[in-house]
């Protein structure tokens, strides 16, 4: 794959976010509907005088073969099946304006182990629905809101895997973490409280916040630290164009116990919902800076993509990404090339295949990934 300097992936990145900005005719009706993540993740979307009960599962089954050719070192192919997801949940209402969430993660990622997978209930909390009619407030351990590739529903994303952008600036935590095909996900998920709303202006515009402060080790509950780590999130939707900002202030330990600054910011700009809509484009960049003993470390990234329904049934996408893991060294930059194709069957059951490129400007990596992915959803509602 030929590489492009950092310009010309700018001005890419560029291109495709001006080009979802100014498509001047919708490609279906406004789904005046529209519920934003926060609000699908972090309430109920009826209320009830009663408890209610409901129970779901998510089995993401997939097979993964890696060729490597790559200049480095102890680096070999492999294949492996596994299970991306293999999650058991609770969820629904104690009262009329409290609503929980408990779930269990089985599968082997960053909720539980890289290797070998386990038993962790990584999500848990409870949500205060409507306060003095203002806003909603959630405690507990919660999906962070920053980009949107790595925050969408996994059994509806385009993609069966993230980028090193989205992996490293959303899903780690740091600017430097190990490649895995983008299954870390030890920062999506922290302890604390979030405020969020969702607030609809007309019939086809909202504006949705989140504020947030947690603590700053990810999926642990436990913080050895005495710094909490912010988050802040605007997303604004007009018909079928979706804007959106994320900030994320926070602070990692380094080997000898000292909280070392993170600071991570994201911008997303997709035109038309890629769950419904015929065709839609997709674009994200993140910045974030690692404070060190040394000189700050920073890291750039951005990926674009775009999809297409040929029938209700079969989707094709593409995606482009690249990420600089330190805008101070040069011949570092990496850049990966995705196709996928997806088959929707009865009850929301997916198979999706996609196939991979990465590559980086020193020639050490130069992998193709090939993964089959089965998605199989079930949710109850028992009370």
């Amino acid at each position: 794959m030929h590489h492009m300097n950092r310009a010309t992936k700018r001005a890419l990145a560029c291109a495709v976010i001006a080009g979802a900005a100014c498509a001047a005719v919708p490609a279906f009706a406004a789904n005046d509907q529209y519920v934003s993540f926060p609000m699908l993740y972090g309430r109920e979307s009826t209320t009830s005088d009663d408890p209610t009960l409901a129970m779901g599962l998510l089995f993401q089954p997939a097979f993964t073969y890696l060729d490597r050719d790559g200049a480095a070192g102890g680096t070999r192919d492999k294949s492996e099946f596994s299970f991306q997801r293999l999650r058991w949940y609770v969820k629904g209402s104690a009262t009329r304006d409290v609503d929980y969430l408990l779930v269990t993660e089985w599968a082997r990622n960053g909720a539980t182990s890289s290797s070998d997978g386990g038993a962790r209930a990584f999500r848990a909390r409870a949500t205060l629905k409507d306060l003095g009619n203002a806003t909603n407030l959630a405690f507990g351990s919660i999906i962070v809101p920053f980009g949107h590739a790595f925050y969408v529903p996994a059994e509806s994303a385009p993609w069966v895997n993230y980028t090193r952008m989205t992996t490293n600036l959303y899903g780690c935590g740091s600017t430097d973490c190990t490649a895995d095909q983008g299954e870390m996900i030890a920062d999506i998920w922290k302890t604390g409280m979030m405020a969020f709303d969702q607030l609809r202006f007309g019939a086809d515009s909202s504006l949705t916040y989140t504020v947030g402060v947690y603590n700053s080790s990810g999926t642990r509950f436990q913080d050895d630290g005495t710094r909490k780590d912010f988050n802040g999130s605007l997303e604004f939707n007009t018909g079928n164009v979706f804007a959106h900002y994320g900030v994320r202030l926070g602070s990692q330990q380094d080997a000898t116990g000292d909280e070392m600054d993170r600071q991570r910011h994201a911008v997303v700009l997709r035109y038309n919902d890629y769950r419904t809509a015929p065709w839609w484009v997709w674009a994200e960049a993140m910045q974030g800076t690692d404070e060190t003993t040394g000189a700050d470390r920073k890291a750039e990234g951005f990926e674009v993509s775009a999809g297409y329904k040929f029938t209700p049934s079969w989707e094709g996408v593409v995606r482009y990404s690249g990420f600089d893991p330190n805008t101070d060294v040069s011949k570092d930059e990496f850049e990966e090339m995705s196709v996928g194709l997806t088959y929707r069957a009865a009850r929301g059951i997916r198979w999706q295949v996609q196939v991979d490129s990465n590559s980086n400007e020193s020639e050490t990596v130069d992998d193709m990934v090939y993964t089959v992915r089965l998605t199989v959803p079930f949710a109850k509602k028992l009370m």
